[in-house]
C-alpha cells in the first residue's frame, strides 16, 4: 500500500485495535487454492512467504502451517503492534514494510500474498518488488472480499437496503475512488505473470452480534474520515444501529441480537516463470 495514502487512513491505533477486533477471517478454503497452485509447479518444501498490508495479521496467520517462516509486513506501525500483539504461530513475524520495499532478498521468497489492501498499491512498483523477491516459480497472491452482504437475514433485503444507505448516502464522498477497486472484486486487476488464475468461488460467511457488526463498520476507513469530517455527528452510529434494530423489530441489547454477514471471496494468482527473462 502507499504509505502516503494507506498510513494515514489505517495508522491510528483506534482504527488498527477495531481491524484486529472485528475484520473477519479468511475461510480455509482461500489457504489450499493458494498452496494447490504452489504445488503444481514446486511441491515444497516451502522456506518464506511475505504477507504484504498484512494489517493486524488475519491473512499471515493462516499460512503458517505450510512454510517455516512468514512475515507479515505493513506501513502502519499501529497495525503491526496490534499483529504482535495477538498469539501467533512461532514461525510468524511481523515488521514495518511497504509494498516498494519488501523485506526480503532478492529470490528468496516462495509466496507473496496482499489481502484487501493491493488497491492502494503504487501497483507497477509492487509487482516489480514481488518479481524481484520470488524465487522461480515463486507465486504471488492477491485477495480480499467485497462489499458485506445481509441477505442471508431474515428481513435481509431491508437491512441490505438499510446498509446500502448508510455505505451509499452517508458515507458519500468519503470512500475514494480506489474504493471501485473492492466493489468490482478486482475485476481490472492484471497480475505480472502469464501463468495466472482467478477464483471467485469463495466467500466469507460469520455470525456477528448486531453490536459487533457496529464495531466492524467502526473500522472502515471511510467511516473514520466521516468522522473525522464531521465530528459533531455522534448520532452517526447510532442511527444506523436504531434503523436496523427496527427492521429486526427487536428490543433486546445489541450484544444478544445475532446477524449473519456475507463477503463474496475473490482470489487472483499468479506464477513467477522458471526462467524469467
Amino acid at each position: 500500500m502507499a504509505t502516503s495514502t494507506y498510513g494515514k487512513l489505517f495508522a491510528s491505533a483506534k482504527i488498527a485495535a477495531a481491524y484486529q477486533k472485528f475484520r473477519p477471517t479468511y475461510p480455509s478454503r482461500l489457504v489450499e487454492r493458494i498452496t494447490e497452485f504452489m504445488s503444481r509447479q514446486n511441491p515444497g518444501p516451502w522456506e518464506l512467504a511475505i504477507d504484504v498490508g498484512c494489517g493486524s495479521g488475519q491473512s499471515t496467520r493462516i499460512l503458517s502451517d505450510h512454510f517455516n517462516t512468514v512475515i507479515g509486513c505493513d506501513v502502519s506501525e499501529a497495525q503491526v503492534e496490534q499483529a504482535k500483539n495477538i498469539e501467533n504461530p512461532s514461525n510468524v513475524k511481523y515488521q514495518y514494510g511497504s509494498d516498494v520495499c519488501l523485506p526480503a532478498d532478492d529470490n528468496s521468497v516462495d509466496l507473496v500474498t496482499s489481502a484487501q489492501s493491493a488497491h492502494w498499491y503504487d501497483i507497477d512498483k509492487f509487482y516489480n518488488e514481488v518479481d524481484r523477491v520470488l524465487k522461480p516459480n515463486g507465486c504471488l497472491a492477491v485477495y480480499g472480499y467485497g462489499i458485506v452482504q445481509l441477505l442471508k437475514n431474515a428481513k435481509g433485503s431491508e437491512l441490505q437496503a438499510v446498509l446500502e444507505q448508510f455505505y451509499k448516502g452517508t458515507l458519500e464522498g468519503v470512500w475514494g475512488d480506489r474504493r471501485r477497486h473492492v466493489e468490482n472484486l478486482y475485476s481490472d486487476f492484471q497480475l505480472p505473470y502469464n501463468d495466472t488464475e482467478r477464483d471467485d468461488s469463495m466467500s466469507i460467511e460469520v455470525t456477528y452480534t448486531l453490536a459487533d457488526f457496529i464495531g466492524y463498520v467502526t473500522s472502515w476507513s471511510s467511516y473514520n474520515k466521516y468522522m473525522e469530517l464531521h465530528p459533531d455527528r455522534t448520532d452517526t452510529l447510532p442511527n444506523l444501529l436504531h434503523k436496523l434494530m427496527n427492521v429486526l423489530d427487536v428490543e433486546t441489547s445489541p450484544d444478544k441480537v445475532p446477524l449473519h454477514i456475507s463477503h463474496p471471496v475473490f482470489l487472483l494468482l499468479g506464477r513467477k516463470p522458471s526462467n524469467p527473462p
